[in-house]
C-alpha cells in the first residue's frame, strides 16, 4: 500500500536541484561582487533551514507510518539490454534516521559557519547543493542504478567544493595533492562496488533493489558471492572509512572549507554506514557472519588507533579527525557483532549510533572553525586562556566534547552502550579493547579542550586572531541541539522503537533470525 505522503519523496532532490539552477544563474546586479555574494549568503541560509525543516518532517513522518513511504518510476528498458530498472525512492525505519540526520545538519552546518563577509561566490553553492542532492539520493534509492548514480555523484560534489574553495595551509600541503588522493581513494572504492551491483543486476536479470539484494545473493554460488559481497564491503570502507582505507582522510578535511568540512564528516561520511547496514547486513547475512571475526578485529584497532593518534596531535582539527575514525569504526563493529546475533541491538545501536555522531562532528567542526578568525584550526601548544572572549562558544563546545565522550545522560551514551554490548556477546576481549580506544580518545578531546580554553597562551600564538563569540541567536540554535541530545539521551526509544520495528520486519520479510 501507497501511503499518500510517498509523493514528497521526490522533493527531497528536486530542492536542491532548483537551489542548483537558482544559485548558477542568478543575475549580476548592480554592486560589489561582495555584496551579491552576502545575498546569495543569505538566500542559502533560508533555503537550508526550509529544506531541512521538510527533510525533518518527511523522517519523522516515515518513522511513524507501519509501511514506511515508497513511490516507483515507470520501468524502462537500460540501453539496449533487457534489464528492467525501476527507479524508485522509499523512507521507512532503516534509513529515515539518515535522511533526519542530514535534515538537522544544515541548518547548524550554514547558520555557524555562514558566509557573513560574503568571500564565495556562486559555485560554493551550486557545488554544495550538488552534494546535499547526491547524499539525500543516496538514502532514498531503493533502486541499485541510482544508488549508484547518486553515489558517484556525491563525489562530485565534493570535489568541486574543495577543489574550488579549499585552502591550502601548512599543516595540510597543497589542495590539489588532497583532492586527487581524495578522488583515487574514493574511486577505488566505488569502481569495485559498480562491478558487484552489475552481477546482481545480470543474475535478476533487472535491478533488484537494495530490497531484494538478499533473495537474488542467495541463488548465487558460495564464490561468487563473496566476491559481491567483498566489492559492495570495500566501497563502503572507503567512505566511512575503516582502518587501512582512511588515507584521504586527514588531508582532505584540513584543506576543504569549514562548511564542506562539516558536512563531510557529519553526513558524507555516514555513506559508508548507510551501506554497512542497509546493503551488507540484511543483503548478505551469511558472509557477514563468516567474515565478521576478522571484521571487528579490524573495527577495533580502528577505535584504538584512531584513539592513540588523537593524543599525537597538536592541532583541534586533527584530533577531531582521528576522533571520528574511532568512533566510526565502533559504528561499524556494532554492524558486525550483530552477524549471528538473535536481536537487533547491533543494528540498532550502529543507526543510533550514526545519528549521534553526525550532529556531534557536525558541531565539533563547526565550533573548531568559529574558534579564529579565517577558520583557521588553533594549535593547543599556542593557544590558550580563550575561554574569556568566547564563553558562549566554549560552555557549547564542552558539552559538544561530553556528549562525544557519551557522558551519561547524553544520547551518545545510549548508542554507545548498545554497540559495545552487541560487541561483548561475540568477544568480551575485542570490546574491553574497543572501550580503552573509546576512553582515550575522550581522554583527548577533553585535554584539547584544556589547553585551548583555559591554558596560558604560548608565544607561537603571536599570529593567531580569536573571532568573535557566538551570538545569542547561535547559542540558542546550539542550545536546542543539546536539548535533543538530553531528549534522546533520557528516552532513546523516542529513537530506537520505530527502527527497531522496522528492522524487525524486513528481518521477517527476508528471512534474517531475530525477535525483539
Amino acid at each position: 500500500m501507497t501511503h499518500s505522503f510517498s509523493a514528497f519523496l521526490p522533493f527531497a532532490i528536486l530542492l536542491p536541484f532548483a537551489a542548483m539552477i537558482l544559485h548558477g544563474s542568478a543575475p549580476a546586479r548592480p554592486g560589489s561582487s561582495q555584496g551579491r555574494n552576502k545575498m546569495q549568503a543569505r538566500a542559502a541560509l533560508v533555503f537550508q533551514w526550509i529544506y531541512g525543516g521538510f527533510l525533518a518532517w518527511i523522517s519523522v513522518m516515515a518513522m511513524t507510518v507501519p509501511e514506511g513511504l515508497m513511490i516507483k518510476g515507470r520501468g524502462m528498458l537500460l540501453g539496449r539490454t533487457d534489464m528492467l530498472v525501476e527507479p524508485t525512492l522509499y523512507l521507512d525505519g532503516r534509513n529515515a534516521p539518515f535522511l533526519l540526520l542530514l535534515g538537522l545538519c544544515l541548518p547548524l552546518i550554514f547558520t555557524w559557519l555562514r558566509d557573513k563577509d560574503g568571500r564565495y561566490g556562486p559555485s560554493y553553492y551550486v557545488s554544495a547543493n550538488l552534494l546535499i542532492l547526491s547524499l539525500a539520493g543516496v538514502f532514498l534509492s531503493d533502486s541499485l542504478v541510482l544508488f549508484y548514480l547518486f553515489w558517484e555523484t556525491a563525489l562530485i560534489g565534493a570535489y568541486f567544493w574543495i577543489g574550488l574553495h579549499g585552502r591550502a595551509n601548512i599543516h595540510s600541503g597543497s589542495v590539489y595533492n588532497a583532492l586527487i588522493r581524495f578522488f583515487l581513494f574514493t574511486l577505488v572504492g566505488s569502481l569495485p562496488m559498480l562491478v558487484s551491483i552489475i552481477a546482481l543486476c545480470a543474475v535478476a536479470g533487472k535491478d533488484p533493489g537494495v530490497s531484494g539484494i538478499a533473495a537474488i545473493a542467495a541463488v548465487m554460488e558460495p564464490g561468487q558471492r563473496a566476491w559481491v559481497f567483498a566489492g559492495f564491503l570495500l566501497g563502503f570502507a572507503v567512505k566511512l572509512p575503516l582502518l587501512g582505507f582512511h588515507g584521504w582522510l586527514r588531508d582532505t578535511y584540513n584543506v576543504a572549507a569549514p562548511a564542506c568540512r562539516a558536512l563531510l564528516s557529519g553526513v558524507m561520511s555516514k555513506m559508508g554506514a548507510y551501506g554497512l547496514i542497509l546493503v551488507l547486513a540484511q543483503g548478505f547475512p551469511e558472509e557477514c557472519m563468516r567474515y565478521a571475526p576478522m571484521l571487528q578485529v579490524l573495527c577495533v584497532l580502528g577505535a584504538v588507533y584512531g584513539a592513540l593518534l588523537c593524543l599525537a596531535q597538536d592541532r583541534l582539527i586533527d584530533i577531531l579527525v582521528y576522533s571520528s575514525l574511532s568512533h566510526l569504526s565502533l559504528v561499524a563493529l556494532g554492524v558486525f557483532a550483530a552477524s549471528g546475533e538473535v536481536t537487533t541491538t547491533g543494528l540498532t545501536g550502529a543507526v543510533f549510533q550514526v545519528f549521534n555522531h553526525g550532529l556531534i562532528m557536525v558541531a565539533l567542526f563547526a565550533f573548531d572553525a568559529r574558534i579564529a578568525v579565517g577558520g583557521e584550526s588553533p594549535l593547543l601548544s599556542a593557544t590558550g586562556g580563550l575561554r574569556k572572549g568566547q564563553r558562549r562558544l566554549a560552555a557549547v563546545l564542552l558539552t559538544a566534547i561530553f556528549a562525544s565522550c557519551s557522558l551519561p545522560g547524553l544520547s551518545n551514551f545510549a548508542g554507545e552502550i548498545l554497540v559495545l554490548f552487541a560487541a561483548f556477546r561475540s568477544s568480551p576481549w575485542l570490546t574491553l579493547l574497543a572501550s580503552v580506544g573509546a576512553l582515550i580518545g575522550a581522554a583527548a578531546l577533553v585535554r584539547a579542550f584544556h589547553k585551548i580554553f583555559l591554558g596560558k597562551r604560548g608565544p607561537e600564538a603571536a599570529g593567531f586572531t580569536q573571532a568573535s563569540d557566538f551570538s545569542v541567536g547561535e547559542a540558542g540554535l546550539a542550545v536546542g541541539l543539546i536539548c535533543l541530545w538530553l531528549v534522546l539521551g533520557l528516552y532513546p526509544m523516542l529513537f530506537l522503537h520505530p527502527v527497531e520495528k522496522t528492522l524487525l520486519s524486513i528481518g521477517a520479510v527476508h528471512g534474517m533470525a531475530v525477535v525483539p
